[in-house]
């Protein structure tokens, strides 16, 4: 009878495999998408991974020496960098400073202070920290999960609304592992081989699927691809029929003006014009250039409150008032699609462009 491996083996297999694929999604993120923000984010997330299989592994701790410190200050960045990354990945022109990057900068310097000095503290004020430092953990997961959900009903790129279900599936099964073996073992268990065996497997998995998927995919999912700016001069229908239906959308949008509807969805505007969702996406994003359907509202929304917060006419009437006019639910999107666009806020556009008339 075949002896079967032992857990160690097994082990070592996806420990050693995992560092391998983490430092090839590296390279070929490095060769692809170099000058992309979400790229060097993808990058150090990749890094961080290959760092966490080596700074958990005893037996490659005396491999690495005194660049031991280095693979550490990788390995404990990992979790932030999988969370910007992902926020990076599936909010389009996302600005990580100021909120992002000190958020990120909180949880590495308490996480530090955990596991530098409170580790192994039984004290009232250490299970405090560990009980933060779990929270927070959890936390970022949580939130990173419901960013590649939330979008997805919007994204107009198909072959990235595939992808978040597939990254949220095995991010959260990696990140999960990791968390739950170090926030529920006892600490001297965690050299345990099942333990060992549990974490290795979770970050191997999601370095063969983020190998796929950059291997398959490539720009049109991953890493903000390449897409025309609405004005921009993008690829004429060589169909007829599609010809046809982009002049109906267009017809919708600009002539009769359904952007106002408060709470269009993508499949609102699909049954209006008659089409099948997917062919409506695949239309706004090639021909149109938007990589998500709140951006494309949200030109003709804003193009439409910049005419009416010049107008002097209209100089009494509440911004909110305009914001619900122009399909808004509330006053907070709207203002941040407005600055999104102009730099300034809708009254201080207003105040310019009154004083100038």
């Amino acid at each position: 009878m075949t002896e079967l491996p032992s857990v160690d083996i097994i082990e070592a297999f996806f420990r050693f495999s995992g560092i391998s694929l983490f430092f090839l999604l590296a390279v070929l993120i490095l060769r692809d998408f170099a000058s992309k923000q979400v790229a060097w984010l993808g990058v150090w997330a990749s890094l961080s991974g290959a760092a966490y299989l080596i700074c958990t592994s005893p037996a490659l701790h005396n491999f690495f020496g005194s660049s031991m410190w280095l693979v550490q200050l990788f390995c404990h960045s990992g979790q932030i960098a999988i969370w910007l990354f992902s926020l990076t990945q599936f909010r389009d022109k996302l600005r990580l400073w100021p909120n992002y990057i000190l958020i990120s900068i909180a949880f590495y310097l308490w996480g530090r202070l955990y596991f530098g000095w409170y580790f192994y503290d039984e004290s009232a004020l250490g299970v405090l920290i560990e009980i933060v430092n779990t929270i927070a953990r959890f936390g970022l997961i949580a939130h990173m999960v419901y960013v590649a959900w939330e979008g997805r009903g919007e994204d107009l790129i198909e072959a990235r609304r595939r992808f978040r279900t597939v990254y949220i599936i095995t991010v959260s099964i990696a990140v999960l592992a990791v968390v739950v073996s170090e926030t529920t073992y006892d600490p001297h268990a965690l050299q345990n081989d099942n333990i060992l065996l549990l974490q290795s497997f979770g970050m191997w998995l999601l370095a063969v699927v983020l190998v796929w998927q950059i291997t398959s995919l490539r720009t049109t999912a991953l890493f903000g691809g390449e897409f025309a700016a609405r004005g921009a001069k993008t690829p004429t229908p060589d169909d007829p029929n599609e010809r046809h239906d982009l002049e109906t959308v267009e017809r919708l949008i600009e002539a009769e003006e359904l952007y106002l509807q408060q709470g269009l969805t993508i499949a609102g505007l699909a049954a209006e014009a008659g089409l099948p969702e997917h062919r409506l996406r695949r239309l706004i994003n090639v021909h149109l250039g938007y990589r998500n359907f709140a951006d494309f509202l949200n030109h003709y929304r804003i193009t439409a409150a910049k005419d009416r917060l010049s107008a002097v006419e209209e100089r009494n009437i509440p911004v909110l008032t305009v914001a619900m006019d122009l399909g808004y639910g509330s006053l907070g999107p709207f203002n941040r699609a407005f600055k999104e666009r102009t730099g300034v806020t809708p009254t201080e556009f207003r105040k310019k462009r009154l004083a100038d008339s």
